[in-house]
């Protein structure tokens, strides 16, 4: 078979999949598509092959977009980019509506359960909200000791903190200081709206090498 990589070609996206992205079939092939929404009809450029019945693409073009899009809230996960906000293109509500038809369809295939999911907006936010309620990051860091994201499917680090999902103060001054390059940070906000860092070794040390409370 062709090794697709590279190749851009225009399709209709179906349902969601775990993982955030849709499916669309080409030529007889299975299309794993982030970027989209189910129903858009998008060009895409196929970003990873590795030979049998599916490929995973981009979709780098929307030519015919679904009412629930709207413009990413992330700019870090566009194509290329993050692995993090998923469906940051679609209203709050559509986000739900896919999350749920996302673990419907886990409980039918892998448990043979049909139920209905629902899944409700987080309880003390406003139902329109698009981020800041995550209360833990893990942050690698980058060979120039810059903390970032890694790049979807990849070890690559984006040294780009953008990401609209952690709390309200939870990346303060991460971005200005220079950290131990393969490092990974973890950070955490408590209930009392405390942070706490800690900086893991690289695997070839032992232990942490520093940890932090922030008021």
């Amino acid at each position: 078979m062709t090794d697709w990589f590279g190749r851009t070609f225009d399709l209709r996206l179906g349902p969601p999949g775990h993982g955030g992205f849709c499916v669309g079939r080409h030529e007889g092939r299975v299309v794993f598509v982030r970027h989209g929404l189910p129903g858009e009809l998008v060009r895409a450029t196929v970003t990873e092959d590795r030979g049998g019945s599916f490929c995973r693409a981009d979709a780098v073009r929307i030519l015919e977009p679904s009412p629930d899009r709207v413009p990413a809230t992330c700019p870090v996960s566009g194509p290329g980019g993050a692995g993090c906000c998923d469906f940051s293109h679609a209203t709050p509500a559509a986000q739900r509506g896919l999350k749920a038809a996302v673990v419907a369809e886990q409980l039918r295939r892998l448990a043979g359960i049909e139920r209905e999911v629902t899944v409700e907006p987080i309880a003390g936010y406003p139902d329109d909200a698009s981020g800041g309620w995550r209360t833990r990051i893990r942050l690698p860091v980058d060979a120039e000791g810059r903390a970032g994201v890694h790049r979807y499917r990849s070890t690559e680090v984006i040294a780009d903190l953008r990401c609209p999902q952690p709390v309200p103060g939870a990346m303060d001054g991460i971005a200005d200081r220079i950290w131990t390059p393969g490092a990974d940070l973890v950070v955490t906000v408590d209930g009392d709206g405390v942070r706490h860092l800690v900086e893991l070794p690289p695997a070839e040390q032992a232990t942490p090498r520093r940890g932090r409370r922030h008021g």
